[in-house]
């Protein structure tokens, strides 16, 4: 991969978007950790067998109030909250997203300075290797269609879809990951509900075809207002 500049990056946790605070975010695995995929390069596992996980973010507090380090805080002892890396910008560019445990935060620094948060959370299983569907996507009516991606073949087997819906208003925001085999004719393969901000990781077991898109909606009767999201998938 080519060398990406800072702002072609994007991190997310739970329902929060860290990418406008971050001057530094990583993530220190040992390879098995990283769950094989048809996006993964060779070179991505090694032979590590000592795992050790770690997510270290370093940016700048959110406001005057409240640091980052607390918003993350509340998160502590949960588990099933998504992190996703963005590496790119581009619909189709390279991913890593998975479900953690965060068990503990480490906060330094005071309100409205340069601070490093050290973060202890842990994969429940493994990150995997996905493609994404671009930064942020604001939706304000039904029906917005966001990519497609052409992944010049179709895959069997169990796929995954992870989200992370960061501002929410009003209504059942619905998240439909489609497919095709011509790019033209779509069919619905799984969705995420969501009526509050957070995050979901969804999965099913079959053929995902050639071209995957993304259709948000509000559900019909419940209201709608405004709400951002991005996703993730793993073929």
């Amino acid at each position: 991969m080519a060398g990406l500049w800072s702002n072609e990056l994007r991190f997310y946790l739970g329902a929060y978007d860290l990418s406008g605070m971050s001057v530094r975010a990583s993530i220190e695995l040992a390879a098995p950790v990283l769950d094989r995929t048809s996006f993964v390069d060779a070179a991505e596992f090694g032979t590590a067998d000592i795992r050790r996980d770690a997510i270290e973010w370093a940016g700048w507090f959110d406001d005057q109030a409240e640091g980052i380090d607390a918003l993350i805080g509340t998160l502590i002892g949960t588990r099933g909250d998504v992190l996703s890396f963005f590496l790119g910008t581009g619909t189709g560019d390279r991913a890593y997203s998975g479900t953690l445990f965060v068990a503990a935060v480490k906060p330094s620094g005071n309100v409205g300075e340069l601070v490093r948060v050290e973060g202890n959370y842990k994969p429940d299983q493994s990150f995997d290797v996905c493609k994404h569907f671009g930064p942020k996507t604001t939706i304000t009516t039904s029906g917005t269609t966001h990519g497609s991606v052409d992944d010049s073949a179709a895959s069997t087997g169990t796929h995954q879809m992870y989200s992370n819906l960061t501002i929410y208003t009003t209504g059942t925001v619905r998240l439909d990951l489609q497919d095709s085999a011509d790019g033209t004719a779509f069919t619905s393969l799984v969705t995420a509900n969501y009526t509050a901000i957070g995050s979901k990781k969804s999965e099913f077991t079959g053929t995902l075809r050639r071209y995957v898109r993304v259709v948000s909606s509000f559900l019909a009767g419940s209201g709608s207002g405004t709400a951002i999201y991005v996703m993730t998938y793993k073929r």
